[in-house]
């Protein structure tokens, strides 16, 4: 019969899951899931740390996510390091596909055995975090205390990591889909731009022809003036009709000069007060475009800002003069959360609203 201590505790691993689990079904931001279910696996094994590793390669990982308790001395999100592959829990992780530990890091090569040695961890255990049938990283749980972590307590944290890895086969999930759709608008610019504009200018250009050929102010010259005219104002419509779809510029030229022309064509006075100058995934920014310009679109003086965080892209459209963007603003959140990143509409201080999305850059 199990002890009121024993069932206390699996109570309590129960809850943890299901906070971690709760994040995942409301499609919380990979950095707060991750972050979370660091803590929640750590207070689930009463040790003083945890991190949610991404394996880059057969003997590096970068850090993804991580709890500490009491502070933040330890493994800063995004560092990466080198982790013995035959001795340590990460490597035994990696190898094996299962869950492993270390006991201690004496004797242990590498850079992570150092680190972790520096802040004071002396035991780990680490459970698998599995995308797709394959090894995408690891949950590791430390302890600062001299002796190893009980028995089983490398699978007692297989649950927070099985969580982990639905959250992220869910997201890549969601940015294929995101992908295939910015493909297709891609494909449909490309057939407006290479067939149907081309068609619409070699037709002008007839019209053009037969105008300079008929007789100065007879009907048939009034007629084919009004065919260009509509002729001229259809390829207008066309051209911004496959720039909403997809701009070229955005493939051909990058993030800042797509933002720059997008600004010229707004139609009021835009102040875009900081745009990256270097390239970023297609995805990253494509999303990022997308958000400027919905916001872009009925805003009466707007401030632009894409601020290049190094891993992080952050997008804000700051406007004075239209209440309820949010209104205004449908599939953007979405759109936003599919590529892992945050998305919001706060008011602002002085009045009107800021748009905000921080989008990860190729984590």
């Amino acid at each position: 019969m199990a002890t009121r201590s024993a069932e206390g505790q699996a109570v309590a691993e129960q809850a943890a899951l299901l906070s971690v689990a709760l994040l995942v079904a409301r499609e919380a931001p990979e950095e707060v899931l991750f972050a979370a279910a660091a803590e929640q696996a750590a207070r689930s094994l009463s040790t003083e740390a945890a991190s949610v590793l991404r394996f880059i390669g057969d003997e590096r990982a970068v850090v993804i996510g991580v709890w500490r308790e009491g502070g933040n001395r330890g493994l800063p999100v995004n560092a990466e390091l080198d982790f013995d592959h035959r001795n340590s829990a990460l490597g035994r992780v990696r190898r094996t596909r299962r869950p492993a530990r270390a006991d201690s890091y004496e004797g242990i090569t590498g850079e992570l055995p150092m680190v972790m040695r520096a802040i004071d961890l002396r035991s780990t255990v680490a459970a698998p975090v599995m995308v797709e049938g394959e090894v995408w990283g690891a949950l590791v749980a430390s302890t600062t205390r001299d002796q190893p972590l009980p028995e089983g307590s490398e699978h007692r944290i297989g649950g927070f990591a099985d969580l982990i890895g639905h959250a992220v086969t869910k997201g890549a999930a969601r940015r294929r889909i995101v992908e295939a759709a910015d493909a297709s608008r891609r494909r449909l610019e490309r057939d407006l731009h290479e067939g149907t504009q081309q068609h619409l200018l070699a037709l002008t250009l007839t019209l053009r022809v037969a105008h300079g050929r008929a007789d100065a102010g007879s009907e048939l010259a009034r007629l084919l003036e009004d065919a260009l005219a509509e002729a001229a104002e259809a390829n207008a419509a066309l051209s911004a009709l496959a720039r909403g779809i997809y701009p070229i510029v955005l493939s051909e030229r990058g993030l800042a000069a797509a933002l720059q022309a997008l600004a010229a064509r707004a139609g009021v006075p835009v102040h875009v007060r900081e745009i990256p100058r270097r390239r970023f995934p297609t995805l990253t920014e494509t999303t990022a475009y997308f958000v400027v310009a919905e916001a872009l679109a009925g805003a009466a003086a707007p401030i632009v800002v894409v601020a290049d965080r190094g891993d992080r892209l952050v997008v804000e459209v700051h406007d004075d003069g239209i209440a309820g963007a949010d209104r205004r603003l449908p599939g953007l959140a979405d759109r936003v959360a599919a590529v892992g990143g945050s998305f919001r509409i706060d008011a602002a201080d002085e009045g009107g609203w800021v748009v905000r999305a921080e989008l990860p850059i190729d984590r």
